[in-house]
């Protein structure tokens, strides 16, 4: 059982459970998917390691699968935080064609038989580029904004800090897992990528937190 428990799991499911508290009566499609979509993340990191440890076998079909679900749901989380700001349905529709031609292409060249690490990467590079027009269109905009407690501000912070740093640790992949942090019995890329996992789901934690009081604030206000 303790296998189950690591950093990456109690993060995920920390987070699904603050979703469900501050989202579940949200007015917002957009905000609500993250319940169902942590829900899934926890459930697909305790299969992974369960094809992983109890049968033994490769589990990279079942992050390939995930892989297009996670782009999925946060290309469709910046379109709608877009949609505040001006019309991005090409631009969306755009990067989706896009992501689907590396994401199966690449299935096909690796036989189904790899991660499609070269799709995830690609998946970083959208979303942290996504992230950073944000943060164009909020300096552009004329209202003010109390950016510590504005939810799609933390939730943008969280996102671009994890994938930006991800590809990182990803092109120094072969240093990073070749040794073992000693006291530790992990290598470096996993440690990192723990830190990372915390980042961001505190970040989203603190955004969906937010988002439940600016709407407890309106409710209170009507």
């Amino acid at each position: 059982m303790s296998a189950y428990i690591t950093v990456n799991t109690t993060a995920e499911a920390l987070c699904f459970v603050v979703s469900l508290f501050c989202l579940y009566r949200d007015k917002e499609p957009a905000w609500r998917l993250f319940i169902c979509f942590l829900l899934a993340t926890v459930l697909v990191e305790i299969c992974g390691i369960y094809v992983r440890t109890e049968l033994h076998r490769p589990n990279f079909m079942l992050y390939n699968v995930f892989l297009l679900v996670e782009g999925l749901v946060q290309s469709y989380f910046f379109y709608y935080l877009y949609k505040t700001y001006r019309d991005t349905r090409r631009l969306f529709t755009g990067w989706l064609i896009i992501f689907a031609c590396f994401y199966f292409t690449e299935l096909i060249e690796k036989h189904f038989e790899a991660y499609v690490s070269a799709s995830s990467t690609t998946m970083s590079i959208g979303l942290i580029l996504a992230s950073v027009y944000f943060y164009y269109l909020l300096l552009k905009e004329e209202k003010a904004r109390h950016l510590i407690t504005y939810a799609p501000f933390w939730w943008v912070n969280g996102t671009i800090c994890f994938y930006f740093a991800g590809i990182a640790c990803n092109l120094f992949f072969t240093y990073l897992v070749q040794d073992r942090t000693p006291g530790i019995g992990h290598s470096a890329r996993y440690i990192v990528f723990s830190i990372l996992n915390i980042i961001l789901y505190l970040s989203w934690s603190y955004a969906f937190i937010c988002r439940y009081r600016q709407r407890i604030l309106f409710s209170s206000s009507d």
